[in-house]
């Protein structure tokens, strides 16, 4: 979301150049620094906020399971996609929705090339081994906890 100053600055251009084409009306006028600065520290932030969220292999993580499929368990790792792993036989009946898991996250998004495609396709799917069930006390500041 454009911060609201840039956001109206946007407009008035939008109105301005009703007479000739946006893009030449932008070319012509040079917008001032206070807005290149604002808009520079909006891409940093942007960009860091992006490398954050992007889930490191092999870091990990606490999540929230969402929702349970026999055995599956679908864990909420606030990454693009949840992880999907299996209930451990010995206290399955303690992964229950809502419950918060500590797992090693291995891949944050499962791709592969299908058929001699050119592209990967995608699982819709994180993969993550399931290390333990957490207290609901529990929270380190060392892990990856997106919930509060």
């Amino acid at each position: 979301m454009l911060p609201r100053n840039l956001f109206q600055k946007f407009l008035n251009v939008h109105v301005k150049c009703r007479g000739m084409s946006c893009s030449s009306y932008l070319l012509n006028n040079e917008v001032p620094t206070e807005e290149k600065d604002e808009i520079d520290e909006f891409e940093s932030l942007l960009i860091e906020s992006i490398e954050e969220t992007k889930g490191e292999e092999g870091r990990l993580v606490m999540g929230r399971i969402v929702h349970r499929v026999n055995d599956d368990l679908y864990v909420d790792m606030n990454l693009k996609f949840n992880a999907v792993v299996k209930a451990p036989e010995k206290e399955r009946q303690k992964y229950t929705i809502g419950k918060n898991v500590l797992m090693r996250l291995i891949d944050p998004e499962l791709s592969e090339k299908f058929l001699g495609s050119k592209r990967d396709l995608t699982l819709l799917e994180a993969d993550a081994i399931l290390i333990k069930l957490l207290d609901d006390g529990l929270v380190d500041d060392n892990l990856s906890y997106p919930f509060k």
